[in-house]
């Protein structure tokens, strides 16, 4: 081989290494934002499945608060027979103590 094929194939050497080198170091910027977005994935998979998670307790408690509204409900218009039996009671007390007792008449509200 003469020297200036020499020369000129390890030149085309040094540069088929500087393509390879530069080859490897993209490859391994890639492998590494590959992996920091493999990262970020599983981290927003935990937060979405963590979301989901007090989404679903959160239905379950509206539901809860749901009946207990309608049992409040319930339980209010009983309280509001109550009271309005004992206000006519009360009333028809008053009337008869005042027929009895000559006093002005004041009606319970």
């Amino acid at each position: 081989m003469s020297d200036e094929l020499k020369i000129v194939l390890e030149d085309v050497k040094e540069k088929f290494d500087t393509v390879i080198e530069a080859f490897d170091m993209v490859k391994e910027r890639l492998d590494r934002h590959e992996q920091v977005e493999e990262e970020r994935f599983q981290r927003l998979e935990t937060e979405v499945l963590s979301i989901k998670v007090d989404v679903t307790t959160l239905k379950t408690d509206v539901g809860t608060l749901k009946a207990d509204v309608g049992t409040l409900k319930a339980d209010v218009a009983i309280l509001k027979t109550d009271v309005a039996e004992i206000r006519k009671d009360l009333n028809e007390h008053r009337d008869s103590t005042e027929l009895h007792g000559g006093r002005v008449k004041k009606e319970a509200s």
